[in-house]
């Protein structure tokens, strides 16, 4: 079954992200009056359709995403309705301003689909552990871990990675899985004291991400009245460093700890608001009443599209600070780049997990979609966009000759990126990678 649920939620997942971002294309060239031959959804032998105006609204058996056919479009890679009019409507006849906010309108199309993904998610309702969100306080340290041989402490609050400051457990995350096998600088936070410390990272043997070997640190969401953890004053928020001396990684490491103590008092290293204290709690019933802090989502629609918002600008800023690690060498792409492979096997995952995490992957990946689209590399919208500028510049069209040049080395780089992608995704695949270097 899982075999089958794959293929059918990537399927699913990319042929809505590139459907809305046709659509983009479409309803604003169909606002500006142009002509628009076909608007597809899928790919190859016609099924099924019919006429709106001049319009082809059709059905084709390729079900990946779908494409837009306009009059007088500059490259004409279709071969039926190819011929222009004459009546002012074709594509090329229209104002430089109408056809840049047509090949705009498909990335800020995926953006409205983004939006719409995380405020359909907001508004459902969905829990999730508190770690990403909170500040990003080191819990534990692995013994021998790069984190270890640096200096790094259980309780150093990181501010800042590279220089770039870091809020939540997400950013500083982020910022490690992409530079693997790199130097990091980590300025840290600790006892009120701010310190700075260089990293060597190293790579995940699979997924080749960045890891220096820290936890975040486990917080207490709740506490259950008159329980041992009140009587001994744990509070909420406390974060739970050790037990009995033993390091904490996650909240399901506690019951454990806590068991194979029996009924003998526990001391905790807790961290609460930039202190380490000792906390000694007797269990009782092998428990001593503490939950996971963890965050429920659901909001009202209002307040679900303005979290939306932020959520899509958010991945937005951390996709740029990735494509400008890639650029400047600082990141591997290994870590940094999915392509078909990655995407159907989170297509898949998500899919087997359900409806909530298959709308978080449709909004995370129209995000990168969009933001794809926006490269200065024709054939893609942003080559297109930064053709019509350098027109704009010249107050002139550039000639055929010179297009053909631009959307031809455009399309080299194109395919040397696909490339670099599908490399990164099979050294990613374990019965693969470890022929590749």
């Amino acid at each position: 079954m899982e075999s089958l649920t794959t293929p059918l939620a990537f399927v699913l997942v990319l042929g809505v992200i590139i459907f809305f971002h046709e659509f983009g294309h479409f309803i604003t060239a169909k606002a500006f009056g142009m002509r628009v031959f076909i608007f597809s959804f899928g790919f190859g032998p016609r099924l099924a359709g019919f006429k709106w105006g001049d319009t082809d609204l059709r059905l084709s058996a390729i079900p990946l995403g779908g494409y837009v056919k306009l009059e007088g479009e500059p490259e004409d890679h279709l071969s039926e309705n190819t011929a222009t009019l004459g009546d002012g409507r074709d594509f090329t006849a229209r104002p430089r301003w109408q056809r840049f906010v047509v090949y705009l309108a498909g990335p800020v199309m995926n953006g409205v689909l983004a939006i719409a993904g995380f405020t359909a998610l907001y508004m459902v309702g969905y829990g999730m552990d508190a770690v990403l969100t909170d500040p990003p306080v080191i819990g534990a340290v692995e013994p021998g871990s790069p984190a270890v041989q640096a200096g790094l402490q259980p309780g150093d609050e990181i501010v800042a990675i590279d220089g770039q400051p870091k809020k939540t457990w997400e950013d500083a995350l982020v910022a490690i899985v992409v530079r693997p096998d790199r130097q990091l600088r980590i300025r840290v936070r600790r006892g009120g004291e701010e310190k700075e410390f260089v990293v060597q990272s190293t790579a995940t043997a699979d997924q080749k991400m960045g890891q220096i070997g820290v936890s975040p640190l486990v917080r207490i969401g709740q506490l259950v009245p008159d329980s041992p953890a009140v009587k001994a004053g744990l509070k909420y928020d406390d974060g739970i460093l050790s037990v009995n001396g033993k390091p904490v990684t996650s909240f399901m490491d506690i019951p454990t700890l806590i068991a194979s103590a029996g009924k003998e008092p526990l001391v905790l290293k807790v961290y609460r608001q930039g202190q380490i204290l000792d906390v000694t709690v007797t269990p009782e019933n092998g428990k001593i009443g503490v939950y996971n802090k963890t965050i429920m989502k659901k909001l009202p629609f209002f307040p679900a599209v303005r979290e939306a918002a932020e959520a899509t600008w958010n991945l937005t800023r951390q996709t740029f600070q990735i494509l400008k690690g890639l650029a400047t060498a600082s990141i591997s792409p290994k870590a940094a780049l999915a392509g078909p492979l990655g995407i159907a096997k989170a297509s898949g995952d998500a899919a087997r997990s359900g409806f909530r995490a298959m709308l978080f992957l449709v909004a995370s990946l129209s995000v990168s979609v969009g933001i794809l689209n926006l490269f200065p590399l024709p054939p893609l919208d942003g080559g297109h966009l930064a053709i019509l500028a350098g027109e704009g510049l010249r107050r002139r069209d550039f000639s055929v000759t010179a297009k053909s040049w631009i959307l031809n080395a455009g399309a080299m780089v194109l395919f040397l990126l696909i490339g670099l992608v599908l490399y990164s995704d099979l050294s990613k695949t374990s019965w693969l990678g470890k022929y590749l270097p």
